[in-house]
Formats: C-alpha cells, structure tokens, sequence
C-alpha cells in the first residue's frame, strides 16, 4: 500500500527559494531535451542512449537522471511544464529534527546538500503518525511550488475475512449499498452520494452560463470549488461504509468498473463523471487503516441479474431506475439489486468456499446462479435455486 503527504516548507531564504526553482526548472529541461530524443516507449532504449550525455551535461545524481527518465516515458508526448523530482534516502536524500524544526535534506549537487524546513502543522502531524503505526518514508520529491511530498508505504498483510459482505454499486447519482449475511439474510440497504450528483448539475448548467460568456477566471474557481467539494463528500461518504462495515462485521466488494465504450455525448457526459477511481482510491486507503478485506469483482451480468429468483435477464427496460424481471415478474431498483449482486458475486468468490451449492438458494424457479460468472472463469456453480420462498430484499431501508 501506497500513499503520499505533502508537507509545506516555510522560512526559506532568499538563497534556498532560488536553489530549489533552479533546480526545478533545469529538471523540466532536461525532461523536456530527453522527450525530443525518446524513439520508443522503452525506459531501457531512453536510458542507454541518453544517460551518458545527461550525465556529463547536467549536475544531477543518477537517481534523478533515471527518475526525469521515468517521468518522459510515461508521459504522453506532450511537452512537460512541471515534474516532481524525488529523492532516495538515504543516497540523495535524509531527515533530521532540531527542538524546533524539521528538515528534510535534499543531494541538490555533488557533495552539497540542501535542509528544507517542514512547517509542522496538520500534515506533518499525520505523517508523524503513520510512521508511528509501521509506514516507512524511502522516498521525497521537490514539487514545483517547493513543496516537499513524502512517499510512504507499507506491506499488505493478509486480513481474516469477516464474517458478512457489504457490496456497493456506483452510478451517475449515487451509491447503493448493500450487507447480507451468509444464511441469504439482507441486513440493510441504503443510499449515498445523492447530493453529489445535484451539485455537480447546478455547476454544469452555472458553467454553460459562464462558457457562454467566455470568463476563464471564473470557470476556473469553479471547477477547483466542484474538485473539492467532490473530495470532501467521497471522504465523507468513505467514511460512514467503513462504519456500516465495522457496525455489521463485513468486508466490502465494488465492482471493477472499466473505460466505458463511447455512445453518444449525454451518456458520455453523464457516465465519465462518475467519480469512481477516486471513490476507489479513498476506499482501499479507509479499509488498509481499518483492517477490512476489500474485494474487487468483475462487473459481468451484475446489473442483469435478478436477486429473487437468479435469472439473467437483457437488462434494463425504459425505466433505467427499475429492474423488472422477465421469469419472476419481481420490480426493484436496479441501483439496490446491482449492489446485492455485487456482495453475492464476492462471497461465491470467497476461496474458502470449497462447497459453493450452499450459498444463496432463491425460490422454487430452477434457476442456477452461475450466470454472474464468465464462461472462462473457472467457476462450477450448478446448483439450482430452491427452498425460499420470500426475495432477497430487505423490508426496509
């Protein structure tokens, strides 16, 4: 596991502010020269024909040469304005603390090293604190706006699994989330993010207001005020699953949601906004500090299968909010039932789960559930459903 803290410097001289954007700005430089010399997407073939003259023609170490060479290889051919340039410890880079002050020391040159001081405020206290719980910092980057960003990470270990499931469907207008228990049981169902997609849609019709006009000024602070506020409610909303699985004994399950095909400008409006690689991002870091199993499951058939009777149907009707299904006639919200799927499709997944005929038997309908699978998948779930009569829905939300 992963992360990264971005620690403010502050009292830096005249002399250290001018070292550090010089360095900066000769590191956009020489990224930007071994962008015009890249003939494949190689980081090898980049290294071999241009350390050697990088070396001789710039003062950086070898760490920051082949870091800039790791930059221009993933970037995407566009001309580079502003690079993080990183620092190893403890070759190029350590720390040390007086009574009053954190440094951080970066290698600027040969045999010259430069003590940035760390402001210690509300983020040098949280990584105080992750270093305190097992995170170890190897490596830190100089940002263009010298700032400091401390690496940190942490080895996964290999968590018990609960004893529920708590699945989670992601949609243009809200989360749905689900818990159900190995005996078929549902233990609640309830909504998130509603509010997200209501503010998003004032800013979109706010910024068709202003793209009209052409303010560039104020399209601007309105795009950084939707990035925040978005931020804050996903940590938010982050926050309340992490205590719906806790209250619950549960793991979670999302589903692994992938670059949709494009069809058509409103639905790729719509669909590309959905925030859910950063919903993702602050899901696996709240369930890495809090010790819960996070499952991810292929998204096939999720939104097609029925939770009463298991038949997978063609999947949506008119009404894209209601899933009607053909075989038992049940009508239910899709976003509710997609989210039962997701939590049934992980607990069939479960490793330990030698015998998988036990689980989720629905009604008398000879229907078997192995329609949540791909055929290439390995799974052989030939059980057929029976012996309960009630759906699967909880009574109440």
């Amino acid at each position: 596991m992963q992360r990264a803290i971005i620690l403010q410097t502050f009292d830096l001289t005249k002399t250290k502010e001018n070292t550090l954007k010089d360095f900066s700005q000769k590191a956009v430089e020489l990224a930007n020269h071994l962008l015009s010399k890249r003939k494949s997407k190689r980081l090898m073939d980049l290294h071999k024909a241009t350390y050697s003259a990088s070396k001789k023609s710039t003062s950086f170490g070898s760490q920051v040469i082949c870091d800039i060479e790791r930059n221009v290889v993933r970037s995407k051919g566009i001309a580079i304005k502003r690079i993080t340039v990183k620092f190893n410890v403890p070759r190029n880079c350590k720390t040390f603390e007086t009574k009053a002050t954190y440094f951080v020391e970066l290698g600027m040159y040969p045999r010259k090293r430069l003590p940035v001081p760390i402001k210690k405020n509300r983020s040098f206290q949280r990584f105080n604190s992750l270093l305190e719980i097992g995170w170890q910092c190897k490596t830190y980057g100089l940002t263009p706006n010298l700032e400091i960003v401390a690496y940190l990470s942490k080895e996964e270990t290999k968590l018990p699994q609960r004893k529920n499931m708590l699945g989670i469907d992601i949609n243009s207008k809200c989360f749905a989330v689900s818990v159900i228990s190995p005996e078929k049981k549902v233990l609640k169902q309830t909504y998130f993010g509603k509010d997200i997609w209501i503010r998003r849609k004032k800013i979109m019709q706010r910024r068709a207001l202003l793209q009209s006009v052409n303010n560039v000024k104020k399209l601007k602070i309105l795009r950084h005020k939707e990035t925040n506020f978005v931020k804050t409610r996903l940590g938010q909303i982050t926050n309340e699953i992490i205590k719906i699985a806790q209250r619950f004994d549960s793991d979670i399950a999302i589903e692994n949601l992938k670059r949709f095909p494009s069809k058509g400008k409103r639905f790729n409006r719509e669909v590309m906004r959905i925030p859910f690689y950063a919903f993702k991002q602050v899901l696996e870091s709240r369930c890495f500090d809090n010790g819960i199993n996070l499952n991810i499951v292929d998204a096939y058939h999720t939104s097609k299968w029925c939770s009463h009777c298991g038949a997978v149907g063609k999947g949506h009707s008119s009404n894209y909010s209601l899933f009607k299904c053909k075989d038992c006639g049940q009508v239910v919200n899709s976003d509710r039932k997609a989210s039962l799927a997701v939590a049934v499709k992980s607990f069939l997944e479960r490793k330990h789960c030698s015998d998988r005929t036990n689980f989720f038997q629905f009604s008398r309908r000879r229907v078997s559930v192995n329609g949540l699978f791909r055929s290439n998948d390995g799974f052989e779930i030939k059980c057929a459903v029976h012996n309960v009569s009630s759906p699967m829905e909880c009574p109440r939300l």
